[in-house]
């Protein structure tokens, strides 16, 4: 089962932006084919042209006195240029303004293209109206504006018609004959009313067109631009979650955090990744540009022996889960640390199927500990004693038996090689020849550091768990899956419990998830 809960993927800014970094090409390419596909689709598309008429409206009785009138509340420019923006689309108004402009066009497409927004300030109703041709739009506009203003007009006037019918059957009815129910002043004030009535039933306006739409000259600004952004903004959102798409299908451990999570066990060391490959302090890894590395193994056989505190341990096997994950590296380039801490030391080649350690020392394969324990070879016979010194803070030479030149204190290492190639490794490992060479040589030496075939792939590095008392497991960094951590932890798990850790291998330059300190020395 995979780690959940505080090993989530994205935990913190950082996990988000560790994404965006690692797919920042990906990201801006498809962002920029989107900019492209917006451009081409504004240019495929005719151009769109906006023209605004404005509509002033006001409240006719604002001035009157009437009764039947009196009662209304005077409603301000603002408020009833909203309630007629909410009419403007409405069909008996489309249906006459087609008629109006005499077009073919269905009264969808006209509403269509008609918005509306009310100005607060000077209580105006602007009236925009799009089409691709400039002078349908400005026509349209002008058209909407004056069927509205008209028929806010006509109903105005049937309002003050209405009333004044009112008024003067009020009139004739008591106003004079036996039933005459008002006084003479009464009477001449609503026949001077019923004179305003009519006129203003003929002639009132509430409602007026305050600005014409004029032909636009250009295209609403800029709609290839505005496509460009969009298609920009889409593009970039959808690099964006098939970033997270992949990075989240990605097996591949990428922080420390991972790696605890998926292992379970403690990260005592990073290695860089130009010292892979390589042995510190030997020829091909002693040199100035790998100071840094040689401190990062101190580093490493330091918490490696903080493991234990109780007793030093006195036999590690360093693995991988798969090839390819320097555990060659880890395993010589501790053992000369341990040997420079002034600890008698001795290195096994014990990946007996694929040996690399002898050709990074310079030293002959054969015989070897294979030959030792085929009962072919003598533990004299196959013993290799590796001078060196510690590489000068000034050339960076280091010195082993194979010559160069030497620099400070020299110290030695004792070396086992494979030996042989042989059919029978996990046979030779697990038998019971090699777990007695293992007793005498853990009591003569203070450290044995073995280095074993992979984990996963074979069974040797089984077959000697059961015989050390330490094991460390490299992980190579943006290469190790969380399937094989889960893989490799499983399989440590079947054994009784001893000091586990983790070695992270093959960080590349500038990965800020792991605090790698570099030195620099300069002499006069």
């Amino acid at each position: 089962m995979e780690p959940t809960g505080h090993s989530a993927r994205y935990l913190t800014l950082r996990d988000y932006l560790r994404v965006l970094r690692r797919y920042r090409v990906a990201i801006a390419i498809i962002a920029v084919i989107g900019a492209a596909a917006g451009y081409l689709d504004a240019k495929r598309q005719a151009p769109v042209y906006e023209a605004t008429a404005s509509v002033a409206f006001q409240d006719p009785t604002q001035d009157l006195q009437l009764v039947g009138l009196g009662g209304n509340s005077v409603e301000s420019a603002a408020q009833l240029a909203a309630q007629n923006s909410e009419t403007l689309t409405r069909r008996d108004i489309m249906e006459q303004v087609k008629r109006t402009l005499r077009t073919p066009l269905p009264i969808g497409s006209l509403a269509a293209g008609i918005s509306s927004l009310v100005s607060t300030q000077s209580g105006l109703l602007d009236i925009t109206a799009r089409s691709s041709k400039p002078a349908f739009a400005a026509e349209l506009a002008n058209a909407v504006a004056q069927v509205v203003t008209t028929q806010d007009n006509q109903q105005t006037q049937a309002r003050f018609a209405f009333v004044a019918s009112n008024t003067r059957r009020q009139i004739a009815r008591n106003g004079s004959g036996s039933n005459a129910r008002l006084l003479p002043n009464q009477l001449g004030f609503y026949q001077d009313e019923l004179a305003r009535l009519d006129t203003l039933s003929r002639f009132a306006r509430s409602a007026q067109v305050e600005q014409l739409a004029q032909q636009p000259g250009a295209p609403v600004a800029p709609t290839t631009t505005r496509s460009l952004l969009i298609g920009l903004v889409l593009g970039l959102l959808l690099a964006i979650a098939l970033a997270f798409f992949r990075d989240s299908m990605d097996r591949r451990l990428r922080n420390p955090r991972d790696i605890e999570s998926y292992f379970r066990l403690p990260v005592i060391g990073h290695v860089r990744d130009p010292i892979m490959g390589r042995i510190a302090y030997t020829a091909n890894g002693g040199g100035k540009d790998y100071q840094a590395d040689r401190e990062a193994f101190r580093i490493i056989r330091r918490n490696l022996e903080s493991l234990y505190r109780e007793t030093p341990l006195s036999s590690v096997v360093v693995t991988s889960t798969v090839p390819e994950e320097g555990k060659t590296t880890v395993a010589g380039s501790l053992a000369f640390a341990m040997a420079i801490a002034g600890r008698r030391t001795l290195l096994i080649d014990c990946d007996l199927r694929r040996p690399t350690l002898s050709a990074r020392l310079g030293v002959e394969q054969v015989p070897g500990i294979s030959d030792f324990l085929a009962g072919e070879a003598t533990p004299q016979e196959i013993l290799r004693t590796v001078e060196f010194g510690e590489p000068s803070s000034t050339n960076g030479t280091a010195v082993t038996s194979n010559g160069g030149s030497a620099s400070g204190t020299l110290h030695k290492l004792v070396f086992i090689p494979s030996g042989s190639p042989t059919s029978r490794a996990a046979e030779l490992l697990g038998s019971t020849r090699f777990e007695a060479f293992l007793k005498q040589v853990t009591a003569v030496y203070d450290v044995v550091i073995l280095d074993s075939s992979p984990l996963l792939p074979v069974a040797d590095t089984l077959e000697m768990i059961p015989h050390v008392e330490g094991i460390i497991v490299c992980a190579r960094d943006l290469q190790t899956t969380r399937d094989q951590a889960i893989a490799a932890k499983a399989a440590l798990s079947r054994f009784p419990e001893r000091p586990t850790a983790v070695v992270v291998t093959g960080i590349k330059r500038h990965r800020e998830d792991y605090e790698i300190y570099t030195y620099s020395y300069s002499h006069d």
